[in-house]
């Protein structure tokens, strides 16, 4: 790809605060973030701006019998930040959204399109924490680097529709709290040490494709999908932690053990949205590649 924006082409790139982009780096890279609202156990109201993933985490090993709960933003939030993008300067407008198989995210941003002052292109990222931030991030760049509005929609399109996402739960409490499993299956898999490996499939929902005995089996089998998803050169990863930092060196470890060859882009910290269904000692694998820019 060349640059070849026209001239009079401002693009203005949006996101939703599961995208777990920090205010520093959102304003660096003139990226837009619409906030995720919270709800604290204590009933106490905040969002995504001014609750971190490390805040989370530290209220879950605090209690762990409290969860927070979230909300989505509402389309009006959604126009709102359209119309400043507007008034700023933008001629065009590209949302990334966090899996429309897990929230309405997705179609507030798009029902807000309908309103737009001026176009306005939403790509779900079917990904949560992180994985929409590093979409973002690709989209940034493409930007910056003098792409038309069209290109850098296809480039960040190329970018999400390589990514893929795979994680182990060291338990399924959590998410039988959360509703996405029965309390059977939570008593079973932990008689039997199983470790489900879930995965996030192309419709943006989450599923476990494997359950294996042991935490070993589970991110060897993790390993093993993640040479399966990465054919070819020019990949790269990072790992999703949630509150065990040492899950970096033993997951990274498998990944060697079994040939995984990519770029490693280093860890990060899971949010909110995805940390109160898995639980602590989650750890996942995201692979991803981005096509040259020129």
């Amino acid at each position: 790809m060349t640059k070849t924006r026209p001239t009079d082409q401002q693009i203005a790139l949006i996101t939703d605060g599961c995208s777990d982009i920090g205010a520093g780096e959102a304003e660096r890279r003139d990226i837009r973030v619409i906030p995720i609202g919270i709800v604290l156990g204590d009933g106490t109201q905040t969002d995504s701006t001014r609750f971190t993933a490390k805040d989370f985490w530290d209220s879950i090993l605090e209690n762990p019998d409290v969860l927070p709960k979230t909300w989505m933003p509402s389309p009006l939030q959604f126009l709102d930040t359209y119309k400043q993008a507007a008034a700023d300067g933008a001629t065009h407008i590209l949302v990334i959204a966090m899996s429309s198989g897990l929230s309405g995210t997705f179609d507030a941003a798009c029902q807000a399109a309908g309103d737009s002052p001026i176009p306005v292109e939403v790509i779900d990222s079917r990904m949560v924490t992180r994985a929409i931030a590093t979409i973002v991030l690709a989209a940034a760049d493409a930007r910056d680097a003098g792409l038309s509005f069209d290109e850098v929609v296809a480039y960040t399109t190329a970018v999400r529709n390589s990514m893929r996402f795979d994680f182990v739960v060291d338990s399924l409490e959590y998410i039988v709290r959360g509703g996405r499993a029965g309390k059977a299956a939570q008593i079973l898999a932990s008689a039997l040490k199983i470790k489900p490996v879930m995965r996030f499939f192309e419709d943006g929902s989450i599923d476990a494709y494997k359950k294996c005995r042991g935490t070993q089996k589970a991110l060897a089998e993790m390993a093993k999908r993640a040479i399966d998803d990465t054919p070819g050169e020019g990949w790269r990863y990072t790992l999703a932690i949630t509150s065990d930092p040492e899950l970096e060196a033993t997951t990274n470890e498998a990944l060697v053990k079994a040939g995984f060859k990519a770029s490693y882009d280093g860890p990060f910290q899971v949010g909110i949205i995805v940390g109160i269904y898995c639980g602590p000692g989650t750890v996942g694998v995201v692979t991803y590649r981005y096509p040259p820019l020129r």
